[in-house]
């Protein structure tokens, strides 16, 4: 009898804690200043990613765009998108993250690209 309760008990406790275990993924990366891919310029500030179950922080740097949820999960990348139409690829793999992003503004496409380190 002693032992169905304890069983229980367990069972029970690991049911509640198991959702908090599973949803708590937050992630920092601090990165170098964005680079323009067509013309090799280098942004100014350094920036950090945070990373929140499937949202994505950007904060500092130099552009405008702060703001993303993951919208695909690949084996080797993740792509988030922003609300006013900007993406944003992550390299997994390693402790260094590649970091691409694309923006369509004023019908000009403009590619950054950046690495992070946890």
């Amino acid at each position: 009898m002693i032992s169905k309760r304890l069983s229980a008990l367990v069972l029970l406790t690991g049911l509640f804690s198991w959702p908090v275990c599973s949803y708590s993924s937050d992630f920092v990366f601090y990165c170098a200043p964005w680079k323009e891919i067509k013309n090799k310029k280098i942004l100014k500030n350094n920036f950090s990613i945070k990373i929140n179950n499937s949202s994505l922080s950007i904060l500092g740097g130099d552009l405008d765009t702060k703001f993303f949820e993951l919208i695909y999960s690949h084996p080797s990348f993740y792509l988030f998108s922003s609300p006013s139409g900007v993406l944003l690829n992550i390299s997994r793999g390693s402790d260094l993250k590649e970091v691409t992003l694309w923006q369509n503004l004023n019908k000009e496409q403009l590619f950054y690209n950046s690495t992070c380190n946890k």
